[in-house]
């Protein structure tokens, strides 16, 4: 009688790690998704966060290369400027071609 009870309460213990594991198993599903759903919407703001940090980081690049430029025309037309004056104050004629300036 004894190892009948002890064969009852083996088949009890089995069924019931055998309904723990499966609960477990849901339970680990459901976890894992909720990561999935977690991790792509985290990417996907890590992904507009750098697109627009990428954007603006060639924006800026793009104005630093437009501003730098702009500083090199006004001193180069600083120095032109410089120059007719200079020659204007020496007496010489400014020419141009065949034209005359001053």
């Amino acid at each position: 009688m004894s190892s009948i009870a002890h064969a009852l309460s083996d088949i009890v213990s089995s069924f019931l790690e055998l309904i723990g594991s499966i609960v477990e198993t849901i339970f680990n599903i459901f976890r894992g998704a909720i990561d999935v759903v977690v991790q792509f919407v985290t990417g996907l703001v890590s992904m507009v966060l750098e697109l627009f940090k990428g954007a603006l980081h060639t924006a800026g690049g793009v104005g630093q290369f437009l501003a730098s430029n702009i500083v090199v025309l006004l001193v180069m037309g600083a120095a032109v400027f410089g120059f007719l004056q200079y020659q204007r104050s020496q007496g010489r004629t400014v020419q141009v071609g065949d034209k005359k300036l001053n």
